[in-house]
């Protein structure tokens, strides 16, 4: 899918031309650059069964409509809207994509006229959601807090260690294709690795002493390790703060680990007064 050069105005008036024939060749997509290309056109002669073809150079420019219906090809141009017609309202909010303008090299080396061969129109809803959906793909929201119990980098062998890690939601806002877009992320599971080779998944962000619900004992074999957390989020987008819509898919982060040092404390019999 080519990507469509989309011109930002607002409550355009605009009146539309006389319908013009399909065009097949190739459209800028910078909104405002010009594509020369050579068009193929079939012209008599030549022997049974062959076709000459002769090259016509055309250039093709999105740019919005002036009055008298030319349009504007530079930023120092003065360009005023038309100011009568039917306003062109696009769902969602989106931006309409302006006009696509063509024009030939006559024999001479002169340019004809620029005349639009596809006025104002509306991007498309699939387009919309195609770039909301790799907005959501791309998205890397700042991983989840994570917090352990002791908090001191230091905990003992046997003992539970207590995880907890932070649930809120990230949001996010766009413009795309000129609508106002917004994203939520919020946490769907929890992945600790606790770096002795252990994991555990939850849908429980965990709580904090003495309501403990996500815990890991290490065993007597290491002295350190180092537990990192990998959060899966669930995602939400809405268009012009209308209703929120799921996305299919789910996105990652993973936070940054966390060292801990591993005691092992021992029983040591002394001596003492027998009571």
């Amino acid at each position: 899918m080519k990507a469509v050069a989309v011109i930002a105005i607002s409550a355009l008036m605009i009146a539309r031309p006389a319908p013009v024939p399909d065009y097949d060749g190739e459209t800028s997509a910078d909104g405002g650059g010009l594509t020369v290309e050579g068009a193929l056109d079939a012209v008599g002669g030549g022997g049974p069964g062959t076709t000459q073809v002769a090259s016509t150079p055309r250039e093709y420019l999105r740019a919005i409509a002036c009055t008298g219906s030319t349009p504007m090809t530079s930023e120092d141009q003065v360009c005023s809207p038309l100011a009568s017609g039917d306003a062109l309202d696009c769902p969602g909010g989106m931006t309409p994509i302006p006009p696509l303008w063509m024009r030939e090299q006559l024999d001479d080396g002169a340019w004809s006229a620029w005349t639009a061969v596809a006025w104002y129109s509306c991007p498309s809803e699939d387009d919309l959601f195609a770039l909301i959906e790799r907005e959501w793909t791309e998205l890397r929201p700042d991983p989840s807090e994570m917090s352990l119990q002791p908090d001191t980098g230091v905990v003992y062998a046997t003992v539970p260690t207590i995880a907890i890690a932070d649930d809120g939601p990230r949001l996010h806002s766009a413009i795309l294709l000129g609508a106002d877009v917004d994203i939520r992320a919020t946490p769907a599971t929890f992945t600790w690795a606790w770096g002795d080779g252990a994991e555990t998944t939850t849908a429980d962000p965990g709580a904090p002493y003495p309501d403990a619900t996500v815990t890991h004992a290490y065993g007597r074999a290491l002295d350190s390790a180092t537990v990192t957390l990998t959060t899966t989020w669930s995602g939400e987008y809405r268009v012009a703060d209308g209703t929120w819509a799921p996305f299919d898919t789910t996105i990652a982060t993973t936070s940054p680990g966390l060292t801990l040092t591993v005691l092992h404390p021992r029983a040591v019999l002394v001596e003492g007064p027998l009571g």
